[in-house]
């Protein structure tokens, strides 16, 4: 039979001896007869496949990676279940109605793991209602923070949307509001992965729900270190030589340093992404622009 939504009001089909319904769209549970939504814990079940092979296969097709990295020697795999609070947040100006936004919003809880959960694009399909038994198959952990403190952090997040939306829109936000519906805690699975490559020791983790890679460390192999130093100084070099002809023209230092800034900035680029030892990546979070961010180590 078909259902609708008491949150975000979308219509989908379910089976017809089902009591209790979790909404695919916006993740909101509810007794089907009454509407009423469920405030109860749930977790998302682990997946079967195996995160070490899950995360030294998405590695390989990183730039510079060893060719045999996914023969790596695997020497630690442990799962954590990091507690989160969800909420779907609905917001809007009240001076402008083209400004608005609507958000499933996951707020990490506790574990040593939390911190990279934050903004993680978390899916809305699949948790269950919370089984004691994954309390044995892994590290657990209680929140160290309450919903009442995980909600303030999500509204925050909502309004900070907001005022980056008006700013886009050139106007000033002015009075808004937000509507917050509480989803539940949720345990959500991360794989942490730890493995050998050339006598050196890497570390990454692993969705343990949908297996995207949140953040693996790598060796940069030397050729691709030197490839990077080589392309950088030729940037620098480029950019001096163009400074030169621009000062000889307008007979005036500030030519070379037009051309050496920009050229500084470009080379510095490259060498903080492709003259380093090892390399931390993403499948999945972001930093500026892109689906993948590094981070000198």
């Amino acid at each position: 039979m078909e259902v609708e939504c008491p949150t975000c009001s979308a219509k989908f089909k379910v089976p017809d001896t089902v009591s209790v319904v979790t909404c695919p769209y916006c993740g909101t549970t509810f007794q089907l007869e009454t509407r009423e939504e469920v405030d109860d814990h749930f977790f998302f079940p682990p997946m079967k496949k195996d995160p070490a092979g899950l995360l030294l296969k998405f590695l390989s097709r990183q730039y510079g990676a060893p060719a045999d990295i996914t023969g790596a020697k695997v020497t630690k795999k442990e799962l954590h279940w990091v507690p989160v609070y969800f909420f779907y947040l609905r917001g809007r100006s009240k001076r402008w109605e083209t400004i608005e936004e609507i958000k499933f919003i996951g707020i990490p809880a506790g574990s040593p793991l939390a911190h990279l959960l934050h903004g993680y694009p978390f899916p809305i399909r699949g948790k269950r209602f919370f089984d004691e038994a994954v309390v044995k198959k892994g590290r657990y952990y209680e929140p160290k923070i309450s919903k009442e403190e995980a909600e303030a952090k999500a509204r925050a997040e909502l309004e900070s949307a907001l005022r980056s939306e008006a700013s886009q829109e050139d106007k000033s936000l002015g009075g808004f509001e937000i509507e917050v519906k509480y989803q539940g805690l949720v345990h959500y699975p991360v794989w942490e992965v730890h493995y050998e490559y050339g006598g050196e020791r890497f570390t990454g983790y692993v969705d343990g729900s949908d297996g995207r890679v949140i953040q693996g460390e790598y060796p940069l192999m030397s050729e691709a270190r030197k490839k990077a130093t080589i392309l950088g100084g030729a940037v620098l070099g480029g950019g001096f030589l163009i400074g030169l002809i621009a000062s000889a023209i307008y007979g005036s230092i500030w030519g070379i340093l037009g051309g050496l800034i920009p050229a500084g900035i470009g080379a510095a680029g490259i060498f903080s992404k492709g003259s380093v030892r090892k390399r931390t990546v993403s499948e999945v979070m972001k930093e500026y622009k892109g689906n993948l961010y590094f981070k000198r180590m």
